[in-house]
């Protein structure tokens, strides 16, 4: 595996430009909507930088982990939850063209990439959308326990199966995304964990699932900011500016980091983070 600080210097030219458009963007807007520059901000942009590196280098992670630590350091679900669905709406479509640029994944129009990524998106919203109507019917301790036991299996099956090669279905991929989404809806999280780890399971490799992942979020994520907005939702600026900026920088690192691992040591990544996301899920449950 390269380290990191050759992964920084096999950037390109493109990848440089982002960087540069990212911090010119943080600059300009905190100078433009005078928010104040803090020790809490830089802890802030920090702690999206490395939940975003996750979350585009192994397809999982943003939302899970970002949520319950901004909860706890006082931020409401409201102010929260549409600057965490913006941030992933532009972090999920940026991740998923630098895969595409950097060769992590195919996203030209004929390809099997981009179809399997379309049907997951749009499989996306439908699942959302039942999931919301059902979601009040259900006990959620219920679904989440249920959730994470799904999340934990599929983790182990990754681990214990990364050595075999699956046949590719497109009813697997209908139902992951039907899943996945619903999932999403019903409890808010665990969407990427199911995404990534159930591509692996249909015939998808590593590094492509992680760009698909990347994609159907960023289409899923949008559609809640849209439904946030049409509700009258906005944002915090003091919230939205260093979060944003946190997000957008790592994306160039983690497709260069995809690029270099090697695609059975991916695998083994996935299957120990997919396991601890839906053991964290389990524990919450349970606790």
């Amino acid at each position: 595996m390269y380290h990191f600080s050759s992964i920084l210097k096999s950037m390109d030219i493109k990848k440089q430009r982002w960087f540069l458009c990212v911090t010119g963007f943080f600059i300009l807007a905190i100078m433009v909507c005078d928010i104040p520059l803090s020790w809490g901000m830089a802890g802030l942009i920090t702690l999206c930088f490395f939940c975003e590196l996750m979350d585009s280098s192994l397809g999982m992670g943003y939302g899970t982990t970002l949520t319950p630590v901004l909860l706890a350091f006082g931020y409401e679900p409201l102010e929260l939850v549409p600057t965490i669905l913006l941030s992933e709406f532009l972090s999920g479509f940026a991740s998923s063209y630098f895969h595409h640029d950097t060769g992590n994944v195919d996203f030209t129009r004929q390809s099997r990439d981009f179809r399997v990524a379309m049907l997951l998106a749009l499989g996306s919203v439908v699942g959302v959308t039942i999931g919301v109507n059902i979601a009040v019917q259900i006990p959620t301790y219920i679904l989440k326990l249920v959730i994470g036991l799904i999340i934990t299996t599929a983790g182990i099956s990754i681990w214990a199966l990364h050595s075999r090669t699956f046949m590719f279905k497109t009813w697997k991929m209908f139902l992951l995304a039907s899943v996945a989404s619903f999932n999403k809806a019903l409890s808010g999280g665990g969407y990427g964990p199911l995404l990534t780890s159930g591509q692996l399971l249909s015939g998808i490799n590593g590094k492509a699932s992680v760009g698909i992942t990347s994609f159907a979020e960023g289409f899923t994520c949008m559609v809640g900011v849209i439904l946030f907005l049409g509700k009258g939702q906005g944002f915090t600026l003091d919230l939205l500016v260093p979060v944003l900026a946190g997000a957008l920088l790592s994306v160039p690192i983690s497709t260069e980091f995809v690029k270099h691992i090697n695609e059975v040591s991916l695998k083994k990544v996935i299957a120990i983070l997919t396991m601890i996301m839906g053991l964290f899920t389990i524990i919450k449950v349970i606790l």
